[in-house]
Order: C-alpha cells, then structure tokens, then sequence
C-alpha cells in the first residue's frame, strides 16, 4: 500500500467527522484507492492489527471496514493469507448515503452481516490481551464474582435434584413442560418484584438467548411482506442479544438511552421507523446499570400503546441480585398480551446453570412452547428442580443478599475513585444495580488506545464498539466493577489516570497530578 494512501486513510479519522460511522469512512478511502487503481486488483491489504496499530483505532473497526469492502466486491478475505484487493469490472460505486432502510433521525441502523460480529469482536479482544498481558486483572467480561455465587447450595440443590429422581423422568416428556416445584418458588419472586403471573404462563427455556433465538422465529412467521423485520435495541447494549436477532435475520435499529434506560422519544423514532420488536432492560442495563423507575416504565408504555402490532421483550438479567422494582409492562392492559418477560439466573446464581423462565399469555407461551419443541426438545426437569431447590434453600437468598451490597460497594468506590484520580475527565455511570461501570473519554480519546494503555499496567477494559449496533463508537469503556475487589480499586483507578496522560497530546486532556 502506497504512503499515500495510508496518509489518508491516517486523514479521515482525524478530520471527516461528518456523522457517519468511523469504519464506513475508512472503508471509502480504501474503495476510493481501489477505484482509482491506486491499489491494484491482487493487492493485499494490510493486516487487521498492522492497520488499527497505524490508524489508532480498535481492530473491530478495521474489521467492519474490510467487511463494508468485502460487501461491495472490493475485497476478498483468504483464510491463513489475509486481505486482498478484488475490483472486477463494473462494480458499482460505494456511496456514501447508501442505506437499505428509511429510519428516523437520532436513530442508527445495521443490514444484518452474514455473521453477527459483536460477541466475537469482544472475545477475540480479551483473548488477544490475556496472551499479550496473561498476568492481568480481567475487568472486561460480563460475568459475576464466582466467590459470590452460592456455590455451597448449588451443590445441594444438585444432590435434591438427583435424590429424588426417578427412572419414568429419564424418559422423553409428552410436551415441553415446566416443574410445578419450579413454578411455586418463582410465582412469589415475581409478584415481590411487581410481575403479574399465572402458573400456566411460565415457560423454562434454556438461557434467555434461546429464547430470543425463538421470539425471532415467531416474527419470521407473523410476517407479511417482503420488507425487513426490525428489532429495537437499547443502545448501547446486550451485544449477545443484537447478535442472536442479526443471526436470526433481524435488521437491528437502537434507541438511546439515559439514566432511566431507553429514552421516550428514542423508542418512538425506531416504532415510527418500522420496528416490529422492541427490546428493554428494566434493571441493571447491560453495559450502563441504568434502571427503569416507575415513571420511565409508564412513558415507554405510553408509546408502544400507539403500536399494537410491536412485541415487547423485557430481559429481566439481574432480578435475583436487584436493589430496584420499576415492575414490568405486563401489567398495563393495553400491552400485556404482547409482552414477553423474562428473569434469567446466570448473573446472580451460576451461569452454567443455563435457565430462563419467560412469562407470557397463553397464546405467546404456547407458539413459544411449540417452537422450543423444535429448537431442543425441553428443558431438562432435573435442572429446573435443581434451580427449584436453589431457590428454596435459606442460604441462596443470604448469597444473594451479599452479592448484592458487595456489587453496589464495589461500583460506588470505584466509580467514585477514577473520577478523583482523573480529575473529573472520566466520570462513570454508577448505576442502582447490575455489575459495570460504563464511562466516555474526554474530548479526542480513543477506547483502543486506552484500553492498550491501562493492559500494560494490569487491567483489562472492553471497548464500546460490541455494545453498539454498528462498530466506529470508540469512545467509551465498559469496565466490570462487580469483580474488582476493593485491593485493586486504587490501581484500577490510577491505571485509567495514567493511561490518559499516555494518550497523544491530540486529546487535549487536562487532569490534576
């Protein structure tokens, strides 16, 4: 590649903020070169890492501007060789206001790529920092303090479970069914957290991702058309959850957010837009911690009241470890037929337990039940009387109740800490629950070069682009507090103030000694 073009490619980050995505920028400086024959048919392009180094960017949005390349026949991608120029004759031109779809402004918009990208992009993140820095803190995954989970009574759980198996519960069931042992310790958790539920409308499904995956095959049977089916998602957001709807052939749309999550006027532009799906947190966001109040849960039904034929999933993540209780839209009328709630248990209790329970009026619980029929059969009854025990043991709600002070005490002193030791140039969300702290850079900062930064002094932090519907946001960390224990909050801290005074003086970052 020509020094000239890398100088321009160098040129459009610094200069071409005109609104669009950095990775289509990038992408049209190379089509650029492309189309001109600067860069030859054959020629190959520079490695994913040689590029972002060069560029200052995260490898997510290199990847996404090699992808936009590949899209438009200008690129092909050889397994073990890399990335090569492709410009067969009569290749149409890259546009810049090429968009598939008519959405409101303030909204942004991704045709789903062939492979959702988000889950990968942040796993091949942490996996290329552990080998490169295999003695650091790791604070950018999503999980729980495993010493926090009530390991002790899962054991025992497990042992009830399998003590009272018999051999005719080996056998296949005659439908998908739900253990009534499940359902009389969740019908008393629900309603002390304000969701309406009859013992017939509980459906257990194995992790809230399948059930995701079989929402999205219920849209697919409902459509009519020949347009796109359209998801609205909190942005940012649950990068597990954009990835299963674009698998599943949804074009995504989000809705921004605030400290009370999705924003009214956020919602209406993406329904107004054609969004036939809308996605909410109530509590704990992933990845701001913002939760709904009572208020904001009132306002977002206000608006879906004007959409009758939009589905409704509520992702309740964090119940069992939640300080707040906004309640749920199925209990406004006007909605409660087309909302879908469900409570997993991986955040709180174990992530390898791989348990959901959805709840949902009869005639969505029984396409769902019917679908999951299909996807795997059932959910295990041994696991859900496993989780049935777990719950009913004393000793889970202690758990808990621990996990839940030592999570908010964790997120408030680190929080509280970076913002001193930055100066007030970083100031996170620190929200009623859940496990992260999300925060912007200053002015000029870049989320690749950072995150570099503070892997040298120890401490592994993701980047925002996953939690985004499309790549070129690299302006904000996630960082998990809820695993950072109170002996390495100064350093944490102290790493993200040294790490910003590391970064090129472009920034114009000004923080106290």
């Amino acid at each position: 590649m020509s020094i000239d073009v890398w100088e321009r490619a160098r040129q459009i980050r610094k200069v071409a903020e005109d609104g669009r995505p950095l990775y289509e920028r990038i992408a049209n400086v190379l089509s650029d070169a492309i189309r001109s024959g600067e860069l030859a048919d054959g020629h190959r392009l520079p490695t994913v890492r040689e590029l972002a180094e060069l560029l200052e960017i995260s490898a997510t949005t290199v990847v996404s501007a090699y992808n936009r390349l590949r899209a438009d026949g200008l690129a092909v991608g050889e397994v073990g060789r890399g990335t090569f120029v492709s410009h067969p004759a009569g290749t149409p031109a890259v546009t810049n206001d090429r968009q598939p779809l008519t959405i409101p402004a303030g909204s942004s918009l991704l045709v789903p790529a062939s492979t959702a990208w988000r889950r990968r992009a942040l796993a091949g993140a942490e996996t290329r920092l552990r080998l490169a820095f295999p003695e650091a803190v790791d604070l950018m995954r999503g999980g729980p303090d495993p010493e926090l989970l009530p390991t002790t009574a899962l054991r025992r759980a497990w042992r009830t479970a399998a003590d009272n198996l018999t051999v005719a519960e080996l056998q296949y069931p005659m439908r998908v069914e739900t253990d009534p042992t499940l359902v009389e310790q969740l019908l008393p958790r629900l309603e002390a957290d304000g969701v309406t539920a009859d013992p017939g409308e509980i459906l257990i499904t194995s992790s809230t991702q399948q059930l995701l995956a079989l929402v999205v095959e219920l849209l697919h049977s409902d459509r009519t058309g020949t347009g796109p089916v359209i998801a609205a998602v909190e942005e940012p957001g649950y990068q597990t959850a954009m990835d299963t709807f674009e698998r599943g052939g949804l074009h995504l749309v989000g809705m921004p957010l605030d400290d009370e999550g999705v924003r009214p006027e956020g919602l209406e532009a993406a329904l107004a837009g054609g969004a036939r799906l809308a996605l909410f947190t109530p509590r704990a966001q992933s990845p701001t911690g913002s939760s709904w109040t009572t208020e904001r849960k009132d306002q977002l039904a206000e608006v879906l009241a004007a959409y009758p034929d939009v589905w409704i999933v509520e992702d309740d993540h964090f119940a069992e470890a939640s300080t707040s209780k906004p309640g749920s839209l199925r209990n406004d009328p006007r909605l409660r037929a087309r909302v879908i709630y469900v409570r997993s248990f991986s955040k709180c209790l174990a992530p390898d337990l791989r348990l959901a329970a959805a709840v949902a009026d009869d005639d969505v619980r029984n396409r769902l039940s019917l679908a999951k029929s299909f996807a795997d059969g059932w959910t295990p009854r041994t696991a859900q009387r496993a989780l049935a025990a777990l719950l009913a043991d004393p000793e889970t709600d202690q758990a808990l109740n621990l996990a839940r002070s030592t999570y908010a005490a964790r997120r408030s002193s680190l929080g509280a800490l970076i913002q001193e030791r930055t100066g007030g140039a970083i100031s996170p969300t620190i929200g009623a629950d859940g496990l992260h702290l999300w925060f912007s850079l200053p002015a000029g900062g870049h989320a690749g070069e950072l995150v570099a930064e503070t892997a040298r002094a120890g401490f592994l932090l993701a980047g925002a682009d996953p939690f985004y519907v499309g790549p070129g946001h690299d302006t904000s960390i996630r960082l998990n507090a809820g695993v950072a224990p109170v002996e390495v909050t100064a350093g944490v801290a102290q790493a993200l103030a040294d790490a910003l005074r590391q970064l090129p003086s472009r920034s114009e970052m000004v923080l106290t000694p």
